[in-house]
């Protein structure tokens, strides 16, 4: 049997490159993949170690804006990936007047 889903928001299998920018870390600035995505949160992976806890500014390549919290990992096996999970504390768009993210989150990634 699954486990009890927890999320309050479903998140969308996605596969997008990201720059990721962590103030206070070991490694300031590395790439990772987003592997999935909500309006709160999401899912990504990168061979760079980051601490939970650990703010982080993202840049994708779509008009968003994230500055996120990592709250959870997993240490990587293959290939010397980990898996991190991120809430989101701020999400918006770099234009002023473009509709709001949730919905563009939800449009532009549910498959439903």
């Amino acid at each position: 049997m699954a486990g009890i889903e927890k999320r309050q928001h479903p998140r969308f299998p996605v596969g997008i490159t990201m720059d990721i920018h962590a103030k206070g870390q070991t490694v300031s600035k590395c790439r990772g993949t987003i592997t999935d995505l909500s309006v709160s949160g999401m899912t990504f992976r990168t061979s760079a170690e980051l601490e939970e806890g650990s703010v982080l500014f993202l840049k994708i390549n779509i008009p968003l804006e994230i500055r996120g919290e990592i709250r959870h990992i997993r240490a990587g096996s293959t290939g010397g990936m980990h898996r991190y999970g991120v809430r989101f504390h701020r999400i918006g768009f770099e234009v002023i007047g473009q509709e709001r993210p949730e919905s563009f989150v939800t449009a532009k990634f549910h498959k439903g």
